[in-house]
């Protein structure tokens, strides 16, 4: 048990640095760069990630399902997981190589940009697999400390190189090289630590097929997850300027970095809410959700109270628009706070699908109001939009649950004094870490 909290606490810890990380070069892009090209960058990203997504067939989620239930020998899958990044990155860097020539954009016929692209695709397929056999063989800290420690060497590199040329002619090159450096080194100490004992090849096909199958029901959830949280920027970026698309995302990933919390302790709930060994689950999931949303809500106001100077003052003054975008964002940010427990819940009971009829509610909302709206009203309307979608997901989720299990509206939104002794006391009894039988969707 001993071991299973510290194993938790590596996590928490060191993933919590890692998105830290992300945050300072965020920070460092967005001064580089400005809201004009930084967005573009985003975007880029952005769509790359969606092409990732469907290429990587959300594989890492059935290899960590199946190496931790001990259906599945480790080293056998990393050799595979190899031969699907060559495959899927090759698959992706066609469609991305095509989508630029169909687009006439201006990229098309810029080397570094090309090669950057190339270096991400690869980077990004490894680092999702590799670090999915890590967490399978319960190696969460060190994978994280693999991704913070590259990420402040690119950070150094920033901020020493902000006045030469050739960093500022080479930025994506450089940045995107960053995610091929993670997901090298990441493979290469898998195969380092886990030495071959007599397992050679690559699983037998029915194996594979199995694998397949999960991860594919996996890619279901991920993909309307995907485009709840970011259908908006392909719309931004059509209806509104370069600049204003920069000021949206940014806003969105300020938003992004309040859900890692409640987006890790909600894959933290599901096997004590499965497990069915506990009598108390809904008062529990109850409670987590109000300190949650409590957490998140005091953020908030602090932002709406010195946001307007401290956001221009950290992301420079091209950034104008973001404090707006992030206060409208703002009741959706917590609605996706509170919803995450609840996604957990469902899923617990595998009941899967209610999370996905949510999302593609939420969906469905989002696109026909920047569609109708965003043209007329500007960028704004886009985080009007979002949050109406996000509270939408989260009332349907609260109506369904309400239904099943009698409890009144405040029971999830008032703070109790017992609240932070219950959260001590779970951390305290050392819950048990085990991975989820069934994809989740938030």
């Amino acid at each position: 048990m001993k071991r299973t909290a510290n194993l938790i606490f590596q996590h928490l810890l060191w993933r919590g640095l890692y998105f830290l990380s992300v945050l300072i070069l965020n920070i460092l892009i967005s001064r580089f760069l400005a809201a004009e090209k930084s967005g573009q960058i985003f975007y880029i990203m952005n769509n790359l990630a969606f092409i990732l997504l469907l290429v990587s067939i959300s594989l890492e989620s059935g290899v960590v399902y199946y190496i931790s239930s001990g259906k599945l020998d480790a080293l056998q899958m990393a050799r595979f997981c190899v031969l699907w990044t060559i495959a899927a990155g090759s698959i992706a860097a066609s469609v991305w190589w095509l989508g630029l020539r169909f687009t006439g954009t201006s990229f098309f016929g810029n080397a570094d940009f090309l090669g950057a692209s190339l270096l991400f695709i690869g980077g990004i397929l490894l680092t999702t697999f590799f670090n999915a056999l890590f967490y399978s063989k319960h190696q969460f800290g060190f994978p994280n400390k693999i991704l913070v420690v590259v990420n402040i060497c690119l950070i150094i590199l920033l901020i020493s190189g902000n006045g030469s040329e050739w960093v500022r002619d080479h930025f994506l090159l450089l940045y995107f090289f960053s995610y091929a450096l993670q997901g090298i080194l990441l493979m290469t100490v898998f195969f380092i630590w886990h030495p071959e004992k007599g397992e050679r090849g690559i699983p037998s096909s029915p194996v594979l097929k199995m694998v397949i199958r999960y991860s594919l029901t996996a890619l279901t959830a991920n993909i309307i997850y995907f485009l709840v949280s970011r259908i908006d920027y392909w719309l931004v970026a059509h209806y509104c300027s370069a600049s204003d698309l920069g000021n949206y995302i940014q806003a969105t990933k300020l938003g992004q970095m309040l859900l890692i919390v409640p987006s890790i302790l909600g894959s933290t709930l599901f096997p004590l809410l499965s497990s069915g060994k506990r009598a108390n689950a809904d008062a529990d999931l109850q409670c987590v959700v109000r300190v949650l949303l409590w957490i998140n809500l005091c953020i908030c106001v602090m932002l709406i109270c010195f946001g307007s100077y401290v956001l221009p003052l950290i992301f420079g003054k091209s950034f104008d628009k973001m404090y707006m975008l992030f206060v409208l964002l703002i009741p959706g940010i917590l609605a996706f706070t509170a919803n995450f427990p609840i996604a957990a819940w469902f899923s617990a009971r595998d009941r899967i699908w209610v999370n996905i009829s949510g999302a593609v509610l939420s969906l469905l909302l989002i696109l026909a109001g920047d569609m109708l709206i965003l043209p007329y009203a500007g960028v704004r309307a886009a985080s009007c939009v979002s949050s109406a979608g996000y509270f939408c997901y989260y009332c349907y989720m609260q109506i369904i649950y309400r239904k099943e299990n009698p409890s009144s509206l405040k029971d999830f939104l008032f703070i109790r004094k017992d609240d932070v002794k219950w959260i001590y006391q779970l951390i305290k009894n050392k819950i048990s870490w085990v991975f989820p039988e069934k994809p989740i969707a938030p």
